[in-house]
């Protein structure tokens, strides 16, 4: 069961999500280690911290599941703060 879920509403076309998802992803790598890798319209999130994460983009939503190792669940509240503001900034 995922430590983090969330999922935030969006109007924009799949593709122009889809490239505000990389650029995002691009930023994510650079700050904090963590990959991303695309199969279809899902996306396979792995770094340290994480034993696993998804983003699924849908035609109006973009769900996020990330489950944390034993070490970053004390953070949890401050990932799950980053994340929302980190989608909130993509899709805006």
């Amino acid at each position: 069961m995922a430590d983090i879920t969330i999922t935030k509403s969006h109007n924009l076309e799949m593709s122009d999500a889809r490239a505000r998802l990389d650029k995002m992803a691009a930023e994510l790598q650079s700050k904090y280690g963590i990959k991303s890798s695309w199969s279809g319209n899902t996306a396979t999130l792995s770094g340290t911290g994480l034993k696993k994460g998804t983003v699924e983009l849908k035609d109006s939503t973009i769900k996020v599941e990330i489950t944390l190792g034993m070490l970053a669940r004390a953070m949890k509240g401050k990932i799950e703060e980053q994340v929302n503001i980190a989608f909130d900034k993509a899709l805006s």
